[in-house]
């Protein structure tokens, strides 16, 4: 069920919070006996904050929809008195006194939280793997593991094993859309600086972003608006009729698996089909952007180097050591570069909002592959840096040029799910959250 569906039945009477919130429990204790998905579980504070959810809705003072509905938590969210590690040996052990501002605005709207979910070194890898603490199999293939995306992991992973009915992440190239899409549920990547970051691990300064993955765009549609204190999107008859879509081809023909592709045009058809206007064309912003970054370097790995360059070269493998590497290797690039850097993503960021001027959304595959597996990643640092730059590589362009997006399921390629993002320009969630409410209805059939 959706988290607003079970939020529904609490408000009738027909589900106790505490039950509820005690079933996902038990069943994570069940299913994830390793810790894979969840590192650790918050168990007593859930059932207190199941038993005052349970306490509201018999006297009829709900603090809203949501209110004893329990969602994961990803780990870099802190969460006082909790150990809050990142994913990471340097963090180890780090128990914060306070919540993060996100997770304080989830539990003023009666949020149950669950626990906190799996993640790769401070979320620097959009595969997911994770040396220390194990990484949680993708559910689509039960024979060979293979890895679920990152660097919100666990959180995806939590949704499609029924180990929670929502989970909030982050995605700072793409690591909300990655795992949801290779898990075939719903995420949305929002603008930065949308939904506060006090309070969470940060990687990067400029470029992280918080955002919620569902089982459906309206769970994600009001999750964002409890996170970011907005008001949510009116769903109500959202429809496609007229909708201008542009299916890019500059780097997502260039890098997609041609079967993907085809399975996104399919999905396209029908949209069009639901009254959408769907043209293909190229967005140099798209391929500007990429050689920006090739020259100079990238946001994430610059800051990261910044914030945690000393500290890693002071406690050296205690971090995955692909990792560890990806960060320093940002010392190679000058201060020259950095101001050449972000002066660009601003100049490039206007031109996207230039050339894309015509058009609703601007769509593509979220991931370019099916996601890999995960046993050669671990032998091959080659291996896995390649699969981890794969995985980013059409989801970072939001971010660079500070857009908003979602990821949505469009059917299986090869037993694989396949994700459709769909992008907008920054601060626009309200139009993005409508369209692609309207863009999941024309597409229940690919996904039946």
């Amino acid at each position: 069920m959706t988290a607003l569906e079970l939020g529904h039945l609490i408000g009738k009477g027909s589900i106790d919070p505490i039950e509820l919130a005690q079933y996902f429990l038990d069943r994570i204790k069940k299913l994830d006996p390793d810790h894979k998905i969840y590192v650790r579980l918050t168990e007593e504070r859930a059932l207190n904050e199941a038993k005052a959810a349970a306490s509201r809705a018999r006297n009829g003072t709900r603090l809203g929809p949501l209110d004893g509905v329990p969602i994961s938590w990803k780990d870099l969210f802190d969460t006082a008195g909790v150990a809050t590690e990142a994913g990471t040996r340097l963090y180890e052990g780090r128990i914060p006194t306070a919540d993060a501002e996100c997770l304080t605005r989830a539990s003023r709207a009666g949020l149950v939280c669950l626990g906190k979910t799996n993640m790769p070194d401070i979320a620097f890898s959009g595969i997911g793997v994770n040396p220390w603490t194990g990484t949680g199999p993708n559910p689509f293939d039960r024979e060979i593991e293979r890895v679920p995306g990152g660097s919100s992991a666990g959180a995806a992973l939590s949704i499609a094993e029924g180990l929670a009915p929502a989970a909030i992440g982050s995605d700072t190239a793409g690591s909300v859309r990655i795992p949801a899409a290779w898990c075939g549920i719903t995420g949305l990547k929002t603008t930065h600086g949308q939904i506060s970051l006090e309070g969470a691990v940060p990687l990067s300064y400029s470029q992280d972003t918080i955002g919620p993955l569902t089982r459906d765009v309206a769970d994600a549609n009001i999750l964002y608006s409890i996170l970011s204190g907005r008001k949510p999107a009116d769903l109500s008859g959202a429809s496609l009729k007229g909708v201008r879509i542009l299916r890019a081809t500059s780097q997502f023909d260039k890098l997609s698996d041609p079967a993907i592709t085809e399975q996104v045009k399919k999905g396209l058809s029908l949209l069009e089909a639901a009254g959408a206007i769907v043209t293909e064309g190229p967005v140099r912003a798209f391929d500007d952007v990429v050689a920006l970054t090739t020259k100079h370097g990238s946001p994430a790995a610059i800051e990261a180097c910044m914030m945690y360059g000393d500290q890693i070269r002071a406690n050296r493998g205690c971090m995955y050591e692909p990792i560890e590497e990806r960060i320093l290797a940002a010392d190679n690039f000058s201060a020259i570069d950095a101001a050449a850097l972000y002066r660009g993503m601003e100049k490039l960021t206007a031109a996207y909002i230039e050339q894309t001027a015509g058009f609703d959304l601007v769509v593509g595959p979220t991931q370019p592959e099916h996601p890999p597996a995960i046993a050669p990643l671990l032998q091959s640092v080659e291996a896995y840096l390649k699969a981890t730059m794969m995985s980013i590589s059409l989801t970072r362009l939001a971010n660079l040029l500070r857009l908003c997006a979602t990821t949505l399921p469009c059917g299986l390629e090869s037993g694989f799910p396949v994700g459709l993002m769909l992008m907008a320009p920054g601060d626009s969630e309200g139009k993005l959250l409508r369209l692609s409410a309207a863009a999941e209805v024309a597409l229940k059939p690919i996904n039946a």
